[in-house]
C-alpha cells in the first residue's frame, strides 16, 4: 500500500488492488515495441506493471510530485514525462498509432474523452477506467435510459466495450461510487457528419429528452422536416438510433 497523501483538487484516488491493476493492463494485451501514453499515472500503480511490457512509454501527469515519484522509480529511459493537464496537450505530437490507458479523474473525464476524440486519427485504441455511470452512458443503445449526447458523439467513431466494473474499496480513499473499465477503438468506416450541426441537434434533443422529437427539436426541424427523414415525430430523443442522428445533422 502507498503512503502517499491522495490530493482532493485533482481527484486522486489511488486504485491499490493490485488484482485490479494487472487487470486493467492485461485488457491491453500490449507488445513489447506499442506506443503507450498512461494519462494520469499518478504514484504508478499501473506504470509499473507496464515497464514489464513495453519499451517506452509517455506519463501526462500534472502532479508535480507525483513525476517526481515516478522519475526515482522508473527504468532509466523507459518513460518521456509530460507534466500538464492532457486537455493542453496535442496528443497527435506522441506517436502516430498511439495506445492510451488511464485512470480518469472523473470530474473532467467527458472533456478527456471528447479531447481524445479529436485526435483519434493517431490513436490504436485506448483503455480508461471512469465512473460506472459514464461507462454506461457511453456503451448505452437506443431505448436505454443511458442513452443521450456523450455516447452518441463518441459512438459515431468509437466502438466502446465495457470490460469490468471495480469497487469503492480497490481505491484509497474509496470514492462514492463504482468504477468500471473500457476499451474505445476507432471505427473503421464511421459515417461522415458535420459535427457541429450534429452537436447542435444532440443538445438541443437531450435538453429535453422527456418530451417528442416533434417538440424537443421545434425551431431547429419542422414536422415536415423529420418526416422527409423517416423519422417519427412522436418519438422521443432516446428512441433514435445513430445513424438517424446522423441523417438529422446532415439534412
Amino acid at each position: 500500500m502507498t503512503s502517499f497523501k491522495p490530493k482532493r483538487h485533482l481527484s486522486q484516488n489511488f486504485l491499490e488492488d493490485e488484482g485490479y491493476q494487472l487487470q486493467i493492463v492485461l485488457a491491453g494485451a500490449y507488445e513489447k515495441a506499442d506506443e503507450v501514453v498512461e494519462v494520469g499515472p499518478g504514484y504508478g500503480a499501473l506504470t509499473q506493471h507496464l515497464s514489464q511490457l513495453v519499451n517506452c512509454i509517455h506519463l501526462i501527469e500534472l502532479d508535480g510530485d507525483a513525476i517526481a515519484h515516478l522519475q526515482s522509480i522508473m527504468p532509466k529511459g523507459f518513460a518521456k514525462f509530460i507534466q500538464a493537464n492532457i486537455l493542453d496537450v496535442d496528443l497527435s505530437d506522441l506517436g502516430k498509432c498511439i495506445r492510451l490507458i488511464g485512470n480518469l479523474p472523473y470530474h473532467i473525464s467527458s472533456s478527456i474523452l471528447l479531447h481524445v476524440d479529436q485526435h483519434r486519427e493517431r490513436i490504436k485504441d485506448a483503455i480508461f477506467m471512469l465512473q460506472k455511470e459514464v461507462v454506461d452512458r457511453l456503451v448505452a443503445s437506443p431505448g436505454d435510459k443511458a442513452y443521450g449526447r456523450l455516447g452518441i458523439a463518441l459512438q459515431i467513431h468509437w466502438d466502446i466495450e465495457w470490460l469490468f466494473d471495480v469497487p469503492p474499496n480497490a481505491f484509497r480513499p474509496a470514492p462514492k461510487v463504482w468504477s468500471s473499465v473500457m476499451s474505445m477503438r476507432p471505427r473503421k468506416n464511421p459515417p461522415l457528419v458535420n459535427e457541429t450541426k450534429l452537436d447542435k441537434v444532440l443538445t438541443t434533443a437531450f435538453s429535453k429528452r422527456r418530451k417528442t422529437l416533434r417538440n424537443a427539436l421545434k425551431g431547429v426541424f419542422t414536422e415536415e422536416d423529420l418526416l422527409k427523414c423517416s423519422i417519427d415525430p412522436q418519438a422521443r430523443p432516446e428512441n433514435l438510433s445513430i445513424d438517424q442522428y446522423v441523417q438529422l445533422a446532415n439534412f
